[in-house]
């Protein structure tokens, strides 16, 4: 019986050069090895803390946080400590139990690691067109989302589509709008397609959360892609202008290469 050891891929330097510079990405940050795609952040919190050193963040500066498996572990796994700095969902919550579709308990944990100052959002991600308007009118809303035009850096996963996990549903994505047929990715709630192309679904609700033109707007949006599987979805966040630093590891690197 012969055995055959599978050993994790290193960082080949070369090839990390070659996709920041084909997809024109500010930063790229890679951990030797292979992620746990549902605990990514072990492995990744080295890149994570590098990325936000890049970022130069310091007491009174706003960052903001999105949802999803890689953002939930990477916030619980590193260790920085940025006095000051507030941070805020960049959308909405909701009906999901899983904590990685809780913006405001990704907030706290984030918080708690960095010692900076959380403020929540208490308002759910899907809303009606009737009932989003009176909500950006109350006070403690308005404020959260006016920090959106003015974060310095934000946190965001990139889900891969189509969406087996039926979470995703309870979460309140339209899983199976038809619209979405053409979809690789999303990125705090927007769906795109492998060239960048935002997907519109034909849902009726308003996305209570940060717009494509607010992240492209924000000098830091960095990504986690934690698992071979996000490659192609983490292309098409990186192409449609809505993450400029990416956080992976060597196997994802290889798979976007």
């Amino acid at each position: 019986i012969v055995r055959i050891e599978i050993v994790p891929p290193g960082v080949d330097q070369r090839l990390v050069e070659r996709l920041k510079e084909r997809l024109a990405l500010r930063e790229l940050f890679v951990a030797p090895g292979r992620a746990n795609e549902a605990d990514p952040g072990p492995l990744l919190s080295g890149p994570f803390a590098a990325a936000l050193d890049s970022a130069r963040l310091g007491s009174g500066d706003a960052m903001v946080v999105s949802w999803g498996r890689g953002v939930y572990s990477c916030v619980r796994s590193v260790r920085r400590k940025i006095p000051g700095l507030v941070i805020a969902p960049a959308m909405g919550g909701n009906a999901s139990d899983r904590p990685w579709f809780q913006p405001n308990e990704i907030v706290r944990s984030c918080a708690r690691a960095l010692g900076g100052q959380p403020v929540y959002l208490n308002a759910p991600a899907f809303v009606s067109q009737a009932l989003a308007e009176p909500l950006l009118a109350e006070p403690g809303i308005r404020d959260v989302v006016a920090l959106w035009d003015r974060a310095r850096v934000a946190l965001v996963g990139v889900g891969a589509w189509p969406k087996p996990d039926p979470s995703y549903a309870a979460a309140g994505f339209p899983v199976d709008d038809p619209g979405l047929s053409d979809a690789v990715g999303d990125v705090a709630g927007w769906s795109f397609g492998i060239d960048g192309t935002l997907v519109q679904h034909r849902d009726n609700r308003v996305l209570l959360g940060i717009t494509p033109d607010q992240l492209r707007a924000i000098p830091h949006v960095i990504c986690f892609a934690g698992s071979a599987t996000k490659a192609q979805a983490a292309i098409g966040a990186v192409r449609a202008g809505l993450v400029n630093v990416l956080v992976t590891d060597a196997a994802t690197a290889r798979a976007m290469d």
